[in-house]
C-alpha cells in the first residue's frame, strides 16, 4: 500500500486519481481485469492528454460499494484532500442515495452506518467531520447516539445535523432544544443537504445546477 500512496497523483480541486494498475493492487485483482471493467463502463475512468488512464477516489470507492469489493481501512484512512462525513440511517436505499449523491456532487468520503451501535466503531476508525443522522433507528435512537457522541473526549466536536419523517412536533422541539448543528425533514431535498453541510464545516456552497 505504501507505493500507492506515493504515486498516486492530485489534481487541482483536491481530487486524487490512480492508475489502473494502482487500483488493480487496492482491490486485489488483475490489471486487464481492471481494463476491462473501464472498457465495459463499469468503472469510470478519466484519460490524461498522454491517453493514460486515470480513476477518480471517489468513482474508486463507488465501484467497490457497488460491487462488494471490500476496501481496506488503510486506504479509507489515507488524507485525500476531501472532508469526511458518516451516515447514520437504517434505510439503505436513503443511505445509498445519500451517500453516493456526497461523494460526487458533494465531493466528501462517505461511510454508512445502519443503526447506533455500529456508528459508534465507524466514528472511531473513520475519524469523520461531519455526521447525518436519523433520530428514529430500532436500537439507539438519534438523542441516545448524540449523547454517546457528546459525552466522548475525540467526538464532541463533530457537527451533528438531525434527519428524521417522523413528522411530530413534540419530537422537532426536542431536536431544536438538544445539541444538534442543523435539522432537514425526509424527504429530503439534496442539494438543500448540501448546501446545510458546507454550511455546518464552514466550506464555500457549491452551485447546484
Amino acid at each position: 500500500m505504501s507505493n500507492t500512496r506515493s504515486r498516486k497523483a492530485t489534481e487541482p480541486g483536491g481530487v486524487t486519481y490512480y492508475t489502473t494498475y494502482q487500483v488493480s493492487k487496492i482491490l486485489g485483482v488483475s490489471l486487464p481485469t481492471v481494463v476491462n471493467w473501464v472498457n465495459s463502463g463499469k468503472l469510470n475512468a478519466h484519460r490524461t492528454p498522454g491517453g493514460h488512464r486515470r480513476i477518480a477516489r471517489g468513482d474508486l470507492i463507488l465501484f467497490a460499494r457497488e460491487y462488494n469489493y471490500p476496501l481496506s481501512d488503510d486506504f479509507l484512512n489515507q488524507s485525500s484532500g476531501r472532508r469526511r462525513i458518516v451516515i447514520v440511517d437504517d434505510e439503505q436505499d436513503f443511505s445509498d442515495m445519500v451517500r453516493d449523491y456526497l461523494t460526487i456532487k458533494g465531493k466528501f468520503d462517505v461511510q454508512v452506518a445502519d443503526s447506533g451501535f455500529p456508528a459508534g466503531f465507524i466514528v472511531a476508525r473513520f475519524k469523520p467531520d461531519l455526521i447525518l443522522l436519523d433520530i428514529m433507528m430500532p436500537d439507539m435512537d438519534g438523542f441516545e447516539v448524540l449523547r454517546m457522541l457528546r459525552a466522548g473526549r475525540d467526538t464532541q466536536h463533530i457537527p451533528v445535523i438531525a434527519c428524521t419523517a417522523y413528522r411530530d412536533v413534540q419530537i422537532e422541539r426536542r431536536i431544536q432544544e438538544e445539541d444538534f448543528d442543523g435539522f432537514i425533514q425526509k424527504p429530503l431535498k439534496l442539494d438543500e443537504l448540501l448546501s446545510m453541510i458546507q454550511e455546518a464545516l464552514g466550506q464555500p456552497r457549491r452551485a447546484t445546477s
